[in-house]
C-alpha cells in the first residue's frame, strides 16, 4: 500500500475510524507477527505480543505522527514486549528452513537431504538462541525482516553506529557458536555469516 493511503488511514484511525484502524493491522499483523516469532521462538507468545502491539496501537494511536510509517512504531512496541517477555520464557522453537532455501536443490529432497536440514536448523536456531536479546533482535530485523540499518536504529531506538556495532558482534558470535559445533560445514557457516 503506498505510503499516503497509510498516512490517510492514520488519520481516520485518530478521529475513532476502526475501519481505517483495522485496514491498518491487516497491513502489518504478518510483519509484526513474523518478527515476534522470530525472537521468541513461541507461536503463542508470538501471538501474545501481536495482539498487545495492537492494543496498545489502538489505545495510543493519537501520539503518533501521521507523517511517518506505522511500522517503526508497531516494532519498538513488539520488541520491547519481546524483551519482556523473553526474559521469562526463553525458548525458541521456530523453523529456519527460509534461512537454507537458497542452498538446497530445486530437486525433491531425499528423506536424506530433509533430515540433514532440520539438523542444520537446529544448530542454527541453537546459535541464534544464544545471542543475547539485543544481537539477536537486531540481526532478527536485518536479515529476516529485511530492515535497514536506520531503520533498525528508528525502532529500537539507538543510533544506527550501535546497531552497525551490534550486527557485527552478533555475526561474529553467531560464527563462534556454529564453528565451536563442528556439525554444520564450514562453507555454510562463513556464507551464512558473512
Amino acid at each position: 500500500m503506498p505510503e499516503f493511503e497509510e498516512k490517510g488511514l492514520i488519520v481516520r484511525a485518530k478521529q475513532g475510524d476502526s475501519d481505517a484502524f483495522e485496514v491498518l493491522y491487516e497491513m502489518h499483523k504478518t510483519s509484526i507477527y513474523r518478527a515476534a516469532l522470530l525472537i521468541t521462538g513461541d507461536a503463542s507468545t508470538a501471538e501474545e505480543i501481536l495482539q498487545e502491539t495492537f492494543f496498545r496501537a489502538y489505545k495510543n494511536i493519537d501520539k503518533l505522527h501521521e507523517d511517518v510509517s506505522m511500522a517503526p512504531w508497531l516494532y519498538r512496541v513488539a520488541i520491547n514486549l519481546a524483551r519482556d517477555l523473553t526474559a521469562r520464557r526463553r525458548r525458541w522453537r521456530t523453523n529456519l528452513s527460509s534461512i537454507f532455501e537458497r542452498l538446497v536443490n530445486s530437486s525433491p529432497p531425499t528423506l536424506e537431504q530433509v533430515v540433514e536440514e532440520q539438523e542444520r536448523n537446529e544448530l542454527v536456531y541453537n546459535a541464534i538462541n544464544k545471542l543475547n536479546f539485543k544481537q539477536r533482535t537486531t540481526l532478527v530485523l536485518f536479515y529476516f525482516q529485511g530492515f535497514s540499518l536506520i531503520e533498525i536504529g528508528e525502532i529500537m531506538n539507538c543510533p544506527v553506529g550501535t546497531i552497525k556495532s551490534r550486527l557485527y558482534y552478533a555475526k561474529i558470535n553467531l560464527r563462534r557458536q556454529l564453528v565451536s559445533d563442528r556439525r554444520l560445514p564450514q562453507r555454510l557457516v562463513y556464507e551464512f555469516t558473512s
